[in-house]
């Protein structure tokens, strides 16, 4: 590659949103010439594991769908369900099999072409967007950013973590139930914070089980490994099992917004471009709504292109939540357990994705605390 290359499209970063941004571009109907994607180094291991929930078919990705369910398990003090989702599928997908299913795609198309380099900055100079690496100097009509994270973090806001290690597990003896995900189990100790365990089945003897957290900092190794032991040892009965995979990670849950100061050429996406949804982490099905919303815009030819915005209720939301976690006035996993308790999952599965009515969306509000929730709302509004 040249110094002073010219391209249709930049994209910097080659995580979930870089690479969904690309394959979608490739089976677009848009005419470009040439695509450049960037990264310090390309996914070569399975780092991560994604489920999410959808009723929409015919997905760019189903071919690396590891499974999917239509129902999963919910369990708390007290409480515990095994809930149908329908018109609902949860979903699962590898890290490896996402990274290595779009590179192999990509490679066979000669407009796109992959570098790893370390970018040193992102810019719009004169109508075009740039990027800088050590070696080179790069344009093009438009960059898209998920490698560099601008979150402007007011002292006045919410910043919390979703925060998360799991170990692929495999057992002796049949240990799983394989038609059913444990989407969440707050029977573990909470300690004044928001803690449960997710378990994600391969098989009846191999499973992905997972100690996730919501608060203002993640855990140390030895506090994550010694609540899975104990988990696994304790809670499921499981006396001998090998430890095959460890994936470890944290996900911005910010009141505060991450800003782009790099100029209208440069448009982010992924975590950077606000799909990490603030309340609950999830990112997967956010960043595939944002980046077909950025491919129909270029199809149709917008003039400026900009980040897919959230509608302004659920922003509101997220902040509710956020305070009503933070305060600890009221257990989170009451707030979850009563979530789930009293509202129909499709209904909460469409509010989660942020998908619901506005009908939809009073009745799940009215099934949690007013007390604690009224409270919460009164503050974020007169902030």
């Amino acid at each position: 590659m040249n110094n002073d290359k010219k391209y249709d499209y930049i994209i910097a970063g080659m995580g979930c949103a870089g690479l969904s941004l690309a394959i979608q571009l490739k089976r677009s109907s848009l005419k470009f010439s040439k695509v450049l994607l960037i990264d310090k180094d390309l996914k070569n291991k399975n780092d991560r594991t994604w489920c999410f929930w959808t009723k929409e078919k015919n997905n760019w990705f189903d071919k690396i769908v590891y499974n999917r369910w239509d129902k999963f398990l919910f369990k708390s003090s007290g409480f515990e369900k095994e809930i149908e989702l329908h018109p609902y599928s949860y979903l699962m997908i590898k890290g490896i099999d996402f990274y290595d299913f779009c590179l192999k795609e990509l490679k066979t198309d000669s407009r796109f072409e992959i570098i790893t380099d370390e970018i040193q900055e992102i810019n719009t100079i004169d109508s075009q967007a740039v990027l800088k690496t050590k070696n080179h100097f790069l344009s093009c009509d438009y960059l898209f950013n998920s490698a560099v994270r601008t979150l402007n973090k007011k002292t006045n806001h919410i910043n919390y973590v979703q925060h998360f290690k799991g170990w692929l597990l495999e057992t002796e003896i049949d240990s799983f139930n394989v038609d059913c995900p444990v989407f969440m189990d707050f029977t573990v100790e909470q300690h004044n914070d928001c803690r449960f365990i997710y378990i994600i089945p391969f098989s009846k003897t191999k499973a992905l089980v997972e100690y996730t957290g919501f608060s203002a900092e993640k855990l140390s190794d030895e506090f994550y490994d010694g609540a899975l032991k104990n988990y696994i040892e304790k809670k499921l009965n499981i006396a001998s099992y090998k430890i095959k995979e460890t994936e470890k990670g944290e996900i911005p849950m910010v009141e505060s917004d991450f800003t782009n100061p790099f100029g209208n050429r440069v448009i982010n996406i992924g975590t950077a471009g606000g799909s990490s949804k603030p309340s609950t982490g999830y990112t997967f099905y956010f960043i595939q709504k944002n980046t077909k919303n950025i491919v129909a815009q270029l199809e149709n030819g917008t003039k400026e292109i900009i980040t897919p915005k959230r509608a302004k209720r659920f922003l509101l939301y997220d902040k509710i939540l956020l305070h009503v976690l933070d305060k600890k006035e009221i257990e989170a996993k009451q707030v979850f357990t009563t979530l789930f308790q009293k509202n129909k999952v499709t209904n909460l599965l469409a509010f989660l994705n942020e998908e619901s009515s506005f009908a939809q969306d009073v009745a799940i509000m009215n099934s949690v605390s007013k007390k604690h929730f009224i409270k919460a709302t009164i503050k974020k509004l007169t902030k």
